[in-house]
Protein backbone atom coordinates (compact mmCIF):
# COMPACT_ATOMS: atom_id res chain seq x y z
CA UNK A 1 0.00 0.00 0.00
CA UNK A 2 1.35 3.46 -0.89
CA UNK A 3 0.46 7.40 0.10
CA UNK A 4 -0.90 8.70 -2.74
CA UNK A 5 -1.91 12.22 -3.48
CA UNK A 6 -5.63 13.93 -3.65
CA UNK A 7 -7.04 13.71 -6.92
CA UNK A 8 -6.83 17.57 -7.72
CA UNK A 9 -9.36 18.63 -10.93
CA UNK A 10 -11.11 22.15 -11.29
CA UNK A 11 -14.98 22.21 -11.31
CA UNK A 12 -14.10 23.36 -15.09
CA UNK A 13 -12.17 20.54 -16.15
CA UNK A 14 -14.65 18.07 -14.27
CA UNK A 15 -17.69 19.07 -15.81
CA UNK A 16 -16.32 18.96 -19.02
CA UNK A 17 -15.38 15.59 -18.80
CA UNK A 18 -17.66 14.28 -16.72
CA UNK A 19 -20.17 15.54 -19.60
CA UNK A 20 -18.51 14.16 -22.42
CA UNK A 21 -18.56 10.72 -20.76
CA UNK A 22 -22.67 11.03 -19.36
CA UNK A 23 -23.65 12.13 -23.35
CA UNK A 24 -21.20 9.29 -25.09
CA UNK A 25 -22.69 6.54 -23.23
CA UNK A 26 -25.73 7.52 -23.35
CA UNK A 27 -25.14 6.91 -27.14
CA UNK A 28 -23.61 4.01 -26.34
CA UNK A 29 -27.05 2.95 -24.07
CA UNK A 30 -28.83 3.22 -27.51
CA UNK A 31 -26.88 1.91 -29.67
CA UNK A 32 -24.82 -1.33 -28.11
CA UNK A 33 -27.84 -2.99 -26.71
CA UNK A 34 -30.28 -2.00 -29.63
CA UNK A 35 -28.25 -1.76 -32.55
CA UNK A 36 -27.89 -5.41 -33.30
CA UNK A 37 -31.54 -6.21 -33.05
CA UNK A 38 -32.75 -3.17 -35.39
CA UNK A 39 -30.05 -5.17 -38.18
CA UNK A 40 -31.85 -8.50 -36.98
CA UNK A 41 -34.86 -6.65 -37.81
CA UNK A 42 -33.71 -5.95 -41.45
CA UNK A 43 -33.32 -9.65 -41.79
CA UNK A 44 -29.41 -9.56 -41.53
CA UNK A 45 -27.78 -12.68 -40.03
CA UNK A 46 -25.54 -13.48 -36.67
CA UNK A 47 -22.67 -12.93 -39.22
CA UNK A 48 -23.50 -10.00 -40.94
CA UNK A 49 -24.31 -8.43 -37.77
CA UNK A 50 -20.83 -9.37 -36.36
CA UNK A 51 -19.15 -8.27 -39.34
CA UNK A 52 -20.93 -5.10 -39.27
CA UNK A 53 -19.70 -4.74 -35.75
CA UNK A 54 -15.97 -5.48 -36.73
CA UNK A 55 -15.69 -3.15 -39.30
CA UNK A 56 -16.57 -0.03 -36.74
CA UNK A 57 -13.67 -1.65 -34.69
CA UNK A 58 -11.35 -2.83 -37.29
CA UNK A 59 -11.75 1.04 -38.91
CA UNK A 60 -10.75 2.46 -35.24
CA UNK A 61 -7.89 0.19 -34.60
CA UNK A 62 -6.60 1.13 -37.65
CA UNK A 63 -6.60 4.89 -38.05
CA UNK A 64 -6.55 5.64 -34.01
CA UNK A 65 -2.37 5.22 -33.77
CA UNK A 66 -1.85 7.28 -36.56
CA UNK A 67 -4.56 9.63 -35.11
CA UNK A 68 -2.99 9.52 -31.25
CA UNK A 69 0.49 10.37 -33.16
CA UNK A 70 -0.14 13.00 -34.52
CA UNK A 71 -2.45 14.24 -31.42
CA UNK A 72 0.70 14.20 -29.18
CA UNK A 73 2.52 15.86 -32.39
CA UNK A 74 0.43 18.81 -32.83
CA UNK A 75 -0.20 18.78 -28.79
CA UNK A 76 -3.94 19.51 -29.74
CA UNK A 77 -6.98 17.41 -28.31
CA UNK A 78 -9.87 19.08 -29.10
CA UNK A 79 -10.02 19.38 -32.54
CA UNK A 80 -9.84 15.36 -32.95
CA UNK A 81 -12.61 15.12 -30.73
CA UNK A 82 -14.51 17.13 -32.55
CA UNK A 83 -14.29 15.77 -35.40
CA UNK A 84 -14.62 12.68 -34.73
CA UNK A 85 -17.91 13.14 -32.75
CA UNK A 86 -19.34 14.76 -36.12
CA UNK A 87 -18.65 12.45 -37.91
CA UNK A 88 -20.67 9.52 -35.92
CA UNK A 89 -23.27 12.18 -35.75
CA UNK A 90 -23.63 12.40 -39.69
CA UNK A 91 -23.35 8.62 -40.18
CA UNK A 92 -26.60 8.34 -37.77
CA UNK A 93 -28.76 10.78 -39.42
CA UNK A 94 -28.06 9.18 -42.43
CA UNK A 95 -28.47 5.57 -41.00
CA UNK A 96 -32.38 5.47 -41.21
CA UNK A 97 -32.40 5.76 -44.72
CA UNK A 98 -29.82 2.93 -45.52
CA UNK A 99 -31.30 -0.79 -46.28
CA UNK A 100 -28.33 -2.42 -47.57
CA UNK A 101 -25.80 -3.99 -46.00
CA UNK A 102 -22.80 -2.92 -47.81
CA UNK A 103 -24.32 1.11 -47.17
CA UNK A 104 -24.05 -0.19 -43.59
CA UNK A 105 -20.63 -1.53 -43.55
CA UNK A 106 -19.85 1.90 -45.30
CA UNK A 107 -21.28 4.08 -42.17
CA UNK A 108 -19.58 1.19 -39.80
CA UNK A 109 -16.34 1.63 -40.77
CA UNK A 110 -16.91 6.29 -40.56
CA UNK A 111 -18.24 5.47 -37.20
CA UNK A 112 -15.27 3.30 -36.25
CA UNK A 113 -13.23 6.08 -37.06
CA UNK A 114 -14.98 8.50 -35.47
CA UNK A 115 -15.82 7.17 -32.49
CA UNK A 116 -12.64 5.81 -31.43
CA UNK A 117 -11.30 8.82 -32.05
CA UNK A 118 -13.71 10.83 -29.97
CA UNK A 119 -12.70 8.24 -27.35
CA UNK A 120 -8.79 7.96 -27.30
CA UNK A 121 -8.42 11.81 -27.61
CA UNK A 122 -10.29 12.26 -24.95
CA UNK A 123 -8.90 9.93 -22.75
CA UNK A 124 -5.59 11.30 -23.47
CA UNK A 125 -6.76 14.94 -23.08
CA UNK A 126 -8.07 13.42 -19.85
CA UNK A 127 -4.76 12.65 -18.53
CA UNK A 128 -3.12 15.82 -19.39
CA UNK A 129 -5.55 17.24 -16.75
CA UNK A 130 -4.77 15.16 -13.82
CA UNK A 131 -2.35 14.93 -10.79
CA UNK A 132 0.59 12.35 -10.96
CA UNK A 133 -0.07 9.84 -8.61
CA UNK A 134 -4.41 9.91 -8.16
CA UNK A 135 -5.04 9.05 -12.23
CA UNK A 136 -7.04 6.08 -11.21
CA UNK A 137 -9.81 8.11 -8.38
CA UNK A 138 -9.22 11.07 -11.00
CA UNK A 139 -10.84 9.30 -13.91
CA UNK A 140 -13.22 6.95 -12.16
CA UNK A 141 -14.96 10.12 -11.36
CA UNK A 142 -15.93 11.68 -14.35
CA UNK A 143 -15.67 8.48 -16.36
CA UNK A 144 -18.26 7.02 -13.95
CA UNK A 145 -20.61 9.81 -15.36
CA UNK A 146 -20.73 7.48 -18.17
CA UNK A 147 -22.31 4.60 -16.28
CA UNK A 148 -25.09 7.59 -15.14
CA UNK A 149 -25.37 8.25 -18.87
CA UNK A 150 -25.95 4.52 -19.75
CA UNK A 151 -28.55 3.93 -16.94
CA UNK A 152 -30.44 6.79 -18.03
CA UNK A 153 -30.77 5.90 -21.27
CA UNK A 154 -32.05 1.88 -19.84
CA UNK A 155 -34.80 4.06 -17.67
CA UNK A 156 -35.59 6.08 -20.79
CA UNK A 157 -35.96 3.10 -22.59
CA UNK A 158 -38.52 0.79 -20.17
CA UNK A 159 -40.80 4.17 -20.15
CA UNK A 160 -40.99 4.86 -23.61
CA UNK A 161 -39.62 1.22 -25.63
CA UNK A 162 -41.15 2.76 -28.66
CA UNK A 163 -37.99 4.83 -29.23
CA UNK A 164 -35.90 1.49 -30.11
CA UNK A 165 -38.59 0.27 -32.27
CA UNK A 166 -38.10 2.50 -35.22
CA UNK A 167 -35.48 4.93 -35.70
CA UNK A 168 -35.79 7.32 -32.99
CA UNK A 169 -32.56 6.07 -31.33
CA UNK A 170 -30.39 6.55 -34.02
CA UNK A 171 -31.30 10.26 -34.27
CA UNK A 172 -30.91 10.82 -30.42
CA UNK A 173 -27.13 8.78 -30.52
CA UNK A 174 -26.43 11.44 -33.18
CA UNK A 175 -27.45 14.53 -31.11
CA UNK A 176 -25.39 12.87 -27.89
CA UNK A 177 -22.60 12.31 -29.73
CA UNK A 178 -22.11 16.00 -30.72
CA UNK A 179 -23.15 16.83 -26.54
CA UNK A 180 -19.95 14.69 -26.40
CA UNK A 181 -17.80 16.53 -28.57
CA UNK A 182 -18.81 20.18 -27.19
CA UNK A 183 -18.08 19.21 -23.57
CA UNK A 184 -14.36 18.72 -23.82
CA UNK A 185 -14.13 22.83 -24.42
CA UNK A 186 -14.63 23.49 -21.32
CA UNK A 187 -11.51 20.94 -20.37
CA UNK A 188 -8.41 22.99 -19.91
CA UNK A 189 -4.69 21.35 -19.91
CA UNK A 190 -2.14 22.29 -17.51
CA UNK A 191 0.09 22.75 -20.66
CA UNK A 192 -1.21 23.71 -23.61
CA UNK A 193 1.36 26.51 -23.92
CA UNK A 194 3.58 23.86 -24.76
CA UNK A 195 5.18 23.65 -28.36
CA UNK A 196 4.59 20.89 -30.55
CA UNK A 197 6.19 17.34 -30.08
CA UNK A 198 8.65 16.08 -32.55
CA UNK A 199 6.88 12.65 -31.91
CA UNK A 200 6.79 10.29 -34.55
CA UNK A 201 5.45 6.40 -35.42
CA UNK A 202 8.47 5.53 -34.26
CA UNK A 203 7.51 6.07 -31.12
CA UNK A 204 4.74 3.42 -31.48
CA UNK A 205 7.80 1.03 -31.48
CA UNK A 206 9.50 1.91 -28.72
CA UNK A 207 6.21 1.83 -26.30
CA UNK A 208 5.43 -1.82 -27.13
CA UNK A 209 9.26 -2.98 -26.89
CA UNK A 210 8.87 -1.24 -22.96
CA UNK A 211 8.81 -4.65 -21.07
CA UNK A 212 5.91 -3.75 -19.34
CA UNK A 213 3.74 -2.54 -22.25
CA UNK A 214 3.43 -5.11 -25.14
CA UNK A 215 2.62 -8.38 -22.64
CA UNK A 216 -0.44 -5.88 -20.83
CA UNK A 217 -1.39 -4.99 -24.45
CA UNK A 218 -1.82 -8.89 -25.62
CA UNK A 219 -3.84 -9.47 -22.46
CA UNK A 220 -5.74 -6.42 -22.60
CA UNK A 221 -6.74 -7.53 -26.50
CA UNK A 222 -7.69 -11.20 -25.20
CA UNK A 223 -9.79 -9.47 -22.63
CA UNK A 224 -11.61 -7.60 -24.46
CA UNK A 225 -11.98 -10.09 -27.30
CA UNK A 226 -13.86 -12.39 -24.72
CA UNK A 227 -15.86 -9.27 -22.90
CA UNK A 228 -16.68 -6.98 -25.51
CA UNK A 229 -18.49 -10.07 -27.91
CA UNK A 230 -20.58 -11.55 -25.27
CA UNK A 231 -21.73 -7.85 -24.71
CA UNK A 232 -22.11 -7.07 -27.79
CA UNK A 233 -24.40 -10.08 -28.21
CA UNK A 234 -26.43 -10.34 -24.61
CA UNK A 235 -29.50 -8.86 -26.42
CA UNK A 236 -29.89 -11.60 -28.73
CA UNK A 237 -28.98 -14.12 -26.09
CA UNK A 238 -31.50 -12.57 -23.38
CA UNK A 239 -34.28 -12.93 -26.07
CA UNK A 240 -33.46 -16.96 -26.54
CA UNK A 241 -33.79 -17.30 -22.85
CA UNK A 242 -38.02 -16.94 -22.61
CA UNK A 243 -40.29 -18.16 -25.20
CA UNK A 244 -42.34 -15.06 -24.88
CA UNK A 245 -40.68 -11.22 -25.78
CA UNK A 246 -40.05 -9.66 -22.62
CA UNK A 247 -39.87 -5.93 -23.20
CA UNK A 248 -38.49 -5.23 -19.73
CA UNK A 249 -35.81 -7.89 -19.96
CA UNK A 250 -33.25 -6.75 -22.02
CA UNK A 251 -33.25 -3.29 -20.34
CA UNK A 252 -33.24 -5.17 -16.85
CA UNK A 253 -30.11 -7.05 -17.72
CA UNK A 254 -27.98 -3.46 -18.78
CA UNK A 255 -29.36 -1.84 -16.05
CA UNK A 256 -28.36 -4.29 -13.73
CA UNK A 257 -24.66 -4.14 -15.25
CA UNK A 258 -24.58 -0.12 -15.03
CA UNK A 259 -26.30 -0.01 -11.50
CA UNK A 260 -23.09 -2.79 -10.11
CA UNK A 261 -20.86 -0.69 -12.26
CA UNK A 262 -20.75 2.63 -10.52
CA UNK A 263 -19.31 1.63 -6.71
CA UNK A 264 -16.99 -0.90 -8.90
CA UNK A 265 -15.70 1.73 -11.01
CA UNK A 266 -15.14 3.89 -8.30
CA UNK A 267 -13.85 1.20 -5.75
CA UNK A 268 -11.59 0.70 -8.70
CA UNK A 269 -10.33 3.97 -8.96
CA UNK A 270 -9.26 4.06 -5.27
CA UNK A 271 -7.84 0.87 -4.97
CA UNK A 272 -5.26 1.38 -8.44
CA UNK A 273 -4.16 4.35 -6.96
CA UNK A 274 -3.74 2.85 -3.44
CA UNK A 275 -2.74 -0.86 -4.18
CA UNK A 276 -1.22 -0.70 -7.23
CA UNK A 277 -2.71 -0.99 -10.82
CA UNK A 278 -2.94 -5.22 -10.75
CA UNK A 279 -4.68 -5.80 -8.14
CA UNK A 280 -7.69 -4.83 -9.35
CA UNK A 281 -6.78 -5.89 -13.02
CA UNK A 282 -5.97 -9.43 -11.19
CA UNK A 283 -9.65 -10.07 -9.68
CA UNK A 284 -11.28 -9.27 -13.15
CA UNK A 285 -9.46 -11.33 -15.15
CA UNK A 286 -9.87 -14.21 -12.64
CA UNK A 287 -13.46 -13.16 -13.04
CA UNK A 288 -14.29 -13.01 -16.15
CA UNK A 289 -13.72 -16.60 -17.55
CA UNK A 290 -16.30 -17.63 -15.55
CA UNK A 291 -18.85 -15.29 -15.74
CA UNK A 292 -18.88 -15.99 -19.74
CA UNK A 293 -19.37 -20.02 -19.13
CA UNK A 294 -21.73 -19.94 -16.58
CA UNK A 295 -23.97 -17.74 -18.97
CA UNK A 296 -23.58 -20.85 -21.16
CA UNK A 297 -26.11 -22.89 -18.49
CA UNK A 298 -27.76 -19.66 -17.08
CA UNK A 299 -31.74 -18.95 -16.95
CA UNK A 300 -33.12 -15.54 -16.42
CA UNK A 301 -32.36 -15.28 -12.84
CA UNK A 302 -29.30 -16.10 -13.01
CA UNK A 303 -27.97 -14.20 -16.49
CA UNK A 304 -29.67 -11.24 -14.14
CA UNK A 305 -27.14 -12.05 -11.69
CA UNK A 306 -24.07 -12.67 -14.03
CA UNK A 307 -24.77 -8.98 -15.10
CA UNK A 308 -23.95 -7.86 -11.84
CA UNK A 309 -20.39 -9.33 -12.34
CA UNK A 310 -20.50 -7.29 -15.65
CA UNK A 311 -20.43 -4.26 -13.49
CA UNK A 312 -16.86 -5.62 -11.74
CA UNK A 313 -15.18 -6.57 -15.15
CA UNK A 314 -15.59 -3.71 -17.41
CA UNK A 315 -15.34 -0.91 -14.25
CA UNK A 316 -11.80 -2.64 -13.83
CA UNK A 317 -10.58 -2.60 -17.15
CA UNK A 318 -12.08 1.10 -17.85
CA UNK A 319 -9.71 2.23 -15.18
CA UNK A 320 -7.26 0.27 -14.41
CA UNK A 321 -5.57 -0.01 -18.18
CA UNK A 322 -6.31 4.03 -18.51
CA UNK A 323 -3.66 4.07 -15.57
CA UNK A 324 -1.63 1.86 -16.00
CA UNK A 325 -0.09 3.26 -19.88
CA UNK A 326 -0.08 6.78 -17.94
CA UNK A 327 2.44 5.25 -15.68
CA UNK A 328 4.06 3.85 -18.65
CA UNK A 329 3.79 7.38 -20.98
CA UNK A 330 5.65 10.49 -20.85
CA UNK A 331 3.43 13.66 -21.54
CA UNK A 332 4.54 14.02 -25.31
CA UNK A 333 3.66 10.10 -25.85
CA UNK A 334 -0.14 10.15 -24.11
CA UNK A 335 -2.59 10.17 -26.80
CA UNK A 336 0.24 7.47 -28.82
CA UNK A 337 0.04 5.31 -25.48
CA UNK A 338 -3.80 5.96 -25.49
CA UNK A 339 -4.10 5.21 -28.88
CA UNK A 340 -2.42 2.04 -28.65
CA UNK A 341 -4.33 0.45 -25.52
CA UNK A 342 -7.67 1.78 -27.69
CA UNK A 343 -6.51 -0.07 -31.16
CA UNK A 344 -6.08 -3.49 -29.00
CA UNK A 345 -9.65 -3.19 -27.86
CA UNK A 346 -10.93 -1.91 -31.02
CA UNK A 347 -9.16 -4.50 -32.60
CA UNK A 348 -10.36 -7.19 -30.06
CA UNK A 349 -14.02 -5.76 -31.03
CA UNK A 350 -13.20 -6.14 -34.51
CA UNK A 351 -12.11 -9.52 -34.72
CA UNK A 352 -14.15 -10.70 -31.43
CA UNK A 353 -17.64 -10.10 -32.96
CA UNK A 354 -16.88 -11.73 -36.49
CA UNK A 355 -15.75 -14.86 -34.93
CA UNK A 356 -18.71 -14.96 -32.54
CA UNK A 357 -21.68 -13.87 -34.98
CA UNK A 358 -20.57 -16.60 -37.59
CA UNK A 359 -19.54 -19.01 -34.46
CA UNK A 360 -23.25 -18.23 -33.02
CA UNK A 361 -24.81 -19.10 -36.69
CA UNK A 362 -22.84 -22.70 -36.16
CA UNK A 363 -22.82 -23.24 -32.35
CA UNK A 364 -26.05 -21.20 -31.41
CA UNK A 365 -25.86 -18.19 -29.02
CA UNK A 366 -25.60 -19.82 -25.76
CA UNK A 367 -23.02 -22.31 -26.47
CA UNK A 368 -20.77 -18.95 -27.45
CA UNK A 369 -19.84 -18.07 -24.40
CA UNK A 370 -18.26 -21.13 -23.83
CA UNK A 371 -16.05 -20.30 -26.66
CA UNK A 372 -15.63 -16.54 -25.44
CA UNK A 373 -15.01 -18.00 -22.10
CA UNK A 374 -11.80 -19.80 -23.43
CA UNK A 375 -10.08 -16.87 -24.59
CA UNK A 376 -10.66 -15.06 -21.65
CA UNK A 377 -8.71 -17.68 -20.09
CA UNK A 378 -5.76 -17.38 -22.26
CA UNK A 379 -5.68 -13.55 -21.94
CA UNK A 380 -5.64 -14.74 -18.42
CA UNK A 381 -2.91 -16.88 -18.44
CA UNK A 382 -0.71 -14.17 -20.32
CA UNK A 383 -1.81 -11.79 -17.57
CA UNK A 384 -0.49 -13.64 -14.40
CA UNK A 385 2.83 -15.20 -16.35
CA UNK A 386 3.77 -11.70 -17.52
CA UNK A 387 2.39 -8.74 -16.75
CA UNK A 388 4.24 -6.60 -13.84
CA UNK A 389 3.10 -3.30 -11.76
CA UNK A 390 4.14 -0.46 -13.51
CA UNK A 391 7.32 1.72 -12.36
CA UNK A 392 7.42 5.28 -13.44
CA UNK A 393 11.16 5.10 -13.85
CA UNK A 394 10.37 2.67 -17.21
CA UNK A 395 7.81 5.23 -18.37
CA UNK A 396 8.58 6.07 -22.16
CA UNK A 397 10.11 9.81 -22.81
CA UNK A 398 10.59 11.24 -25.91
CA UNK A 399 13.78 12.37 -25.18
CA UNK A 400 15.26 8.69 -24.50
Amino acid sequence: MKDIPAPSLSLRNRFGLSSHYFCFFAAIGFIAPFMPLYWRKMGFSFGEIGMLVALASAAGAITLIPIGTLSDRLQTRRPFILAGALIVCLCYLVAPAVRSLSAFAALQALIGVGGTMCASVTSALAADAFRSGSEGRSFASVRSWGTFGFLAIMGVVYLLPELVDGTAFLYVSGVLYVGAGLSTLCVKRAWAERAGSTVNLQGVWRLLSNRYILPFVVSYFLFYMALMPATANLSMYLETLSIAPKDWLIPLAFAVSTTAELPCMLIAGWFTDRFGRRLPLKIAFAVLPMRLALYAVAGIPLAILLQATHGLTFSVIAIAPFAYMTDLTAREYRATGQAILNAAGSGAYALGPLVAGFAADAVGIKALYLVLGAVAVLGSLIFFLFVKEPEKAAAVHGST
